[in-house]
Order: C-alpha cells, then sequence, then structure tokens
C-alpha cells in the first residue's frame, strides 16, 4: 500500500511520504548525559581490644535518582484501522484511504496502520530511584611478628525503583482513533465512550497538524513500574605470614617466602518485580516485555597464594622471584579451579623481564542465570531478505529468504526493511549455562635506567581467552550463519511473521543467553612515567603515558559459525569503537605557589564500519583528539579547589548513521566526547 504523512502546506491533507526527507531524526531529544542527584553518607572505625585484636568497622550509604530520556514514543503501527467516518478525516485524507460516500456513510473501515512518534509527550524517560546501604565488621589483628588474621562479614543492599514514563497504552491507541461525531453534540467522541466499553477514552487526531490535545495524552500514556532488590552477605576469613619464621626461605634472597590463606562465603540474591503494564508488554516503544527476575546463587570459596623471592644480588640475577595463587569455588550446582603463576627475573637493576599465566573461570551470575525470557531491539542494516540490500553482498538468496518465511510477493520488499534499523529478538535468561573459562598470558619488560633515576618504563604483551563466553550468540550472527553459511540451527531460530517481517508484527530472531564459541584479545600496554624533572625555581614537571595497542579482537560466534576480528572496528557485531590503538598522556607542573597544573591529551584511533560499504560516507570513523586542562590550588593543607576544562579546542565527535541502539546522537559518548568543551570547578575540605 502507499504511504502517507501530513502535507504542512495545508495542514490536513496528505502527500506520499519520502523516505529520504521524511523520516524522523530521534537524535535531538536524547540525553547525552543524565541529570542526576547523589547523597553519601559513610563512616569508619576501630577500636583496639587488645593487642591481637583490633575491631572495625565500614558504614556506608548513598541514595541516587536520575532521568533517562531517548526520542518519543507513539504509535508504532499498532493500529491498522481507521473508521471511514472519522471526523478528523478531510474529505481527500478519506478519498485517499479508499473510502466511498457510501463507505463513510456506513462508517465502514480502512486499512491504515499508522507510525507516528509521541512528540507532542516529549522523549521516552526512565526515572530512577535508587539506595543502597553497606555495613561489614571485622576483626584484625597480628599473631606473632610473623603472622597475622583478618575476618569479616559485609551485608550490602540495593533498592532500585524505576518508572517509565511518556509511553502510550497500547489497547487504547486503537479505540483513541476510532472516533466519529457525537450524535447529540456534534463533538468528535470515541465510539468505546458511546457504546461504553471505554468511557475514559479521549480522541486522538493525529490527522491535522496540531490536532493532538493534552487530554489524548492523558489518555494514552501510561507509567511503566519496576521495584527491585539485591541482597549480597560475605563472610571472609584471611591469614598472612612469612615462612621464614619457620625456616622456609631461598638461601641466596634476603626476603623470606610470603603466603596467604583465605576462606570467603558469599551469597547473592536477586529480584525485580515489573507491574501488569510491563509484563503484558501493554506499553508501545519498549521493545516487548520487560518480565520480573528472581533468584539467588551461592558460593564457597578456598583461596592461597605464594610469593617467593629465589635469588637476589648475584651475576645476572639482580632479583628471581615468582608467585602463585589457587582458588576453589564450590557453587550450589558445580565446582571451579582457578590458578596463576608468575614469574619476573632482574637481570641487572635496571631491567625486569616479567610473564605469566592465568587460569580463570566465572560462573553465570543471577541476572544470566535467570532473567525472565522478552522482546528488544537490535541494529541492522537492512533486512537481508528485504530492498536495502538488494544486489549488495549482505542479500540473502532467495532461496533461503523463501525457507525462512518470507513469501514469495514480498521478496526484497522494502516493507521488510525497518526504517529505524531495528529489528526484534527474544532475550533472556539460561538456568542451564556452564562456566567460562580464560587463558591470560602476558609476557613484559619494565625499564628503569640508572642513568635516567626518574624513568619508568613498561612494555607488556597481553593475550586473553575466554572460552565457553557467557554471552548470547547475537541476532545479527544468527541471520548472517543462517543466510551465507547455511547453518540449520540458526535458521530455526529466525521467526518470521506472516508477512516475512521481523520488526513489526510477532517476527523476531531467537537470542537467548548461551555459551558462545570464544572470545580472544591480543595486544600490547604501553606505560611511561618521568617524574620530578627540576626546572629551576619554577617547581618541577612529571610526564605520564599509558597507551595500548589492540592487535586482535576475535569472536567466535560458535562451532560451524564464521568469526569476525572487531580490532579497528565498530557497529554492529563489534558494538562501540575499537580503535587499534589509543592512549592518554598527561603532564603536570607543580609549581612553587601551591598550585599543580596539568595538560591531558586522549587520543583514539581511526576505525571503519564493520561489515559495512566503504563507499559510504561514514563508513571511517577519523581519529580523535581531546585536550584537556586543570588547576588544582592547595589553599590550606585541608582544603583546596579544583578548576579544569576538558576538550579545550571543543572538538566535535566522529558522526555516523551506524550507531543504532548501542550509540546516541549519531556518535558514540561511550567512546567519544559528545558534550564539547565542558568546564567545572570543584572544591574539597578536610577535617
Amino acid at each position: 500500500g502507499a504511504a502517507f504523512t501530513i502535507d504542512s502546506t495545508t495542514g490536513n491533507t496528505f502527500r506520499p511520504f519520502n523516505s529520504a526527507t521524511d523520516l524522523y531524526n530521534f537524535g535531538p531529544t536524547n540525553h547525552y548525559q543524565r541529570p542526576d542527584r547523589r547523597y553519601s553518607l559513610g563512616a569508619m572505625g576501630h577500636y583496639e581490644l587488645t593487642d591481637y585484636a583490633d575491631v572495625y568497622t565500614q558504614l556506608m550509604f548513598t541514595d541516587y535518582s536520575s532521568i533517562a530520556q531517548i526520542a518519543p514514543g507513539g504509535n508504532f503501527f499498532n493500529s491498522n484501522s481507521v473508521n471511514c467516518a472519522n471526523p478528523f478525516l478531510s474529505a481527500q485524507q478519506a478519498g485517499l484511504l479508499g473510502c466511498s460516500a457510501a463507505d463513510v456513510a456506513a462508517n465502514n473501515s480502512a486499512t491504515l496502520y499508522v507510525a507516528r512518534r509521541n512528540v507532542e509527550g516529549g522523549g521516552r524517560q526512565q526515572s530512577f530511584e535508587n539506595s543502597s546501604f553497606r555495613a561489614l565488621v571485622g576483626v584484625r589483628g597480628e599473631i606473632t611478628d610473623a603472622w597475622s588474621y583478618d575476618t569479616s562479614v559485609q551485608y550490602s543492599k540495593v533498592k532500585a525503583d524505576q518508572l517509565t514514563l511518556n509511553y502510550f497504552k497500547i489497547d487504547r491507541i486503537q479505540r483513541s482513533l476510532n472516533v466519529v461525531a457525537d450524535p447529540t453534540t456534534g463533538a468528535p467522541v470515541c465510539m468505546s465512550v458511546l457504546d461504553g466499553t471505554d468511557p475514559n477514552c479521549v480522541p486522538y487526531n493525529v490527522f491535522q497538524l496540531g490536532g493532538v490535545t493534552q487530554e489524548a495524552l492523558n489518555y494514552l500514556q501510561a507509567p511503566g513500574l519496576q521495584q527491585g532488590t539485591i541482597d549480597q552477605t560475605v563472610y571472609q576469613a584471611v591469614l598472612t605470614g612469612d615462612l621464614t619464621s619457620i625456616g622456609i626461605k631461598s638461601p641466596m634472597a634476603s626476603q623470606g617466602v610470603g603466603v596467604v590463606f583465605g576462606a570467603e562465603y558469599r551469597k547473592d540474591r536477586l529480584t525485580n518485580n515489573t507491574d501488569d503494564l510491563l509484563t503484558t508488554a501493554q506499553l508501545s516503544g519498549t521493545g516487548g516485555a520487560t518480565i520480573g527476575i528472581s533468584g539467588e546463587t551461592a558460593v564457597r570459596d578456598l583461596f592461597a597464594e605464594i610469593n617467593v623471592p629465589l635469588l637476589e644480588g648475584v651475576p645476572f640475577f639482580d632479583s628471581l622471584g615468582f608467585d602463585a595463587a589457587y582458588r576453589y569455588s564450590d557453587y550450589d550446582t558445580l565446582t571451579t579451579d582457578t590458578y596463576k603463576v608468575g614469574l619476573d627475573w632482574a637481570p641487572i637493576q635496571d631491567v625486569k623481564f616479567r610473564g605469566s599465566y592465568q587460569k580463570a573461570v566465572r560462573a553465570a551470575n543471577v541476572v544470566e542465570l535467570f532473567t525472565a525470557q522478552g522482546f528488544n531491539l537490535f541494529d541492522l542494516a537492512g533486512d537481508p531478505c528485504g530492498a536495502d540490500l538488494a544486489g549488495s553482498s549482505a542479500a540473502a538468496s532467495d532461496a533461503a529468504c523463501l525457507a525462512t518465511g518470507v513469501p514469495q510477493a514480498l521478496l526484497r520488499s522494502p516493507s521488510l526493511d525497518s526504517p529505524a534499523g531495528q529489528y526484534n529478538f527474544l532475550q533472556g535468561g539460561n538456568p542451564d549455562l556452564t562456566p567460562e573459562e580464560s587463558d591470560t598470558v602476558t609476557a613484559g619488560i619494565i625499564l628503569t635506567p640508572r642513568f635516567l633515576p626518574k624513568l619508568t618504563m613498561s612494555i607488556d604483551w597481553f593475550n586473553i581467552k575466554i572460552e565457553d563466553t557467557i554471552s548470547t550468540f547475537g541476532a545479527d550472527n544468527t541471520l548472517n550463519a543462517c543466510y551465507f553459511q547455511g547453518d540449520a540451527a540458526s535458521c530455526a531460530r529466525i521467526n518470521r511473521d506472516q508477512n516475512g517481517n521481523l520488526w513489526r508484527g510477532d517476527g523476531f530472531v531467537e537470542d537467548l543467553n548461551v555459551n558462545i564459541g570464544s572470545l580472544e584479545t591480543t595486544g600490547i600496554d604501553v606505560n611511561l612515567n618521568y617524574s620530578g624533572l627540576e626546572i629551576g625555581t619554577l617547581g618541577s614537571l612529571n610526564f605520564n603515558m599509558t597507551g595500548t595497542y589492540l592487535d586482535e579482537l576475535v569472536v567466535v560466534p560458535g562451532p560451524g559459525v564464521e568469526s569476525y576480528d572487531c580490532a579497528g572496528l565498530y557497529s554492529g557485531s563489534c558494538g562501540t569503537p575499537n580503535p587499534e590503538w589509543r592512549h592518554h598522556a598527561r603532564l603536570g607542573w607543580q609549581t612553587p605557589w601551591n598550585v599543580d597544573l596539568s595538560l591531558t591529551w586522549r587520543y583514539y584511533g581511526s576505525v571503519e564500519e564493520f561489515r559495512g560499504n566503504p563507499v559510504q560516507l561514514d563508513y571511517e570513523l577519523d581519529e580523535a583528539n581531546y585536550f584537556d586542562l586543570a588547576a588544582n590550588w592547595a589553599v590550606t593543607e585541608k582544603a583546596s579547589i579544583l578548576v579544569g576544562v576538558n576538550n579545550v579546542l571543543d572538538s566535535d565527535p566522529p558522526i555516523t548513521s551506524a550507531v543504532g541502539t548501542t550509540g546516541n546522537g549519531n556518535t558514540f559518548p561511550q567512546t567519544y566526547d559528545a558534550l564539547g568543551r565542558w568546564i567545572f570547578i570543584r572544591a574539597q575540605v578536610g577535617f
């Protein structure tokens, strides 16, 4: 069918919808930075009962509120018809909808899917009201000169309330559009008011510019409420000692063998209750149902660490030592082992080599295990069976599209492509998740040259690989695996509606929490420090630079499915930008006037769009450079004032249309400075 929009020159007639110029710009109303309010109260104390027992406590309370806002919601094809006798329809509009004079007289219905933002009601908002409490009580002390202990119990609780605002209640939308002239007054009135099925209904006039009233919004909009709590209890006992006291020590080292033994019990419990509107997906623009969650996990740990100096002060061995750690964890349904070994060797005082291997295991948390299934949105440049990707390498074959439920008549149809680039997927927890395991290997060198005693430099290579990663396969990966690799299991997770859609109706891609194949990253960390460079009577300079070169960030979604490397890429399955090089460099000046000045340089390398089209304008995001200035004035020993300007040059962030649900405002505020120049002042007083 034809697509129309309101003609602004008349205000009450239709003209053809132009997908190039009439799409809604949802970026301007989104919050880059949420307004918030926070109150914190803390207390710490200790009391020495005896020489061997120091009782200590820590108390902390925080109250936090904030409002997040995204683009307005509205009617996202939630209604499918309009009655021909609707008094808001002009004669031209009724004619284009196929309403004849007889249809108007009989008040017959015409097919009409409405896609209209609630611009009058404002952006969709999430109002957060959170409070947290933490209490810790412990006893610590020395048993002997070589041995000490620390035992504690900790209880934490977080209460989180979330209110959803400015969303339309879906079952009211169609009623508000079914409007007739009141037989008594002639005023527009909902049919449901006349027949008594909904006496509160208020007409919603989307057929005239300026036709939406506040009364209509009051009727259509409804708040949704979530109330959640998280409780955590931790019991811990640690024993620390030096084995030199019992004669265990390398004869060629001056330092003794240090050990730590400990035990811990930890219990986490989470509940999140949602009201009926959220549970039954009655709010338009939420992406699907938000269903409550309840569950708990408990783990008992035994752990030990050891540090062994082997050689000190001998030729080619200024120092040589190793360290190791082990942890045994007993969950309710499984046990895990984690361990680490490390070695460091300094042939001379100026140079030290270090390396380590670590085996880590992480069991699924409460959210990953027990989150109820519900619908959400994922980003996609276009349906592989739709018109947007037709003729490109990202287009699926006709046979594959037909096999997954696309009707023959709708192959390559624009109706399969979401105008917002967002499609439905089914998310949720999985109580059958197994622990993920990681192997971490590092090797590096530390330089502290005696001819430059104020210089320290380290270079470390790392390789981290996680097997059976607890994550999701990825809805876009599912489409690629089905259509381009013939993976039958992936094709079975594609559920198209009767019109072949994945973005409206009841079409979706299943993407529950699973143990995917693997995630592996390799790179190099660089750290450079030069401190205390005297500049005569003007004080001293300090320099620090920390940078990371990302060589690989490889994801293997599952057996038999093509892997992909996100190093240097962004968007799609790679999410936020992953530049191959980024660094943070700071030059500090300690003046003789109780004022410290600093200049910081933040750098992010360029990135390319994941599986994007190289000919598009925003395929590559250029490198970003940000410079920050700060001055800290020590007014007294206990009072100071900090003044600063971040992004001094007011550099704009890279702009792209491929941010989807991951970014915001056509960029990625998680990485780039989206707010431009930022000026701040902070005062601190100690007592």
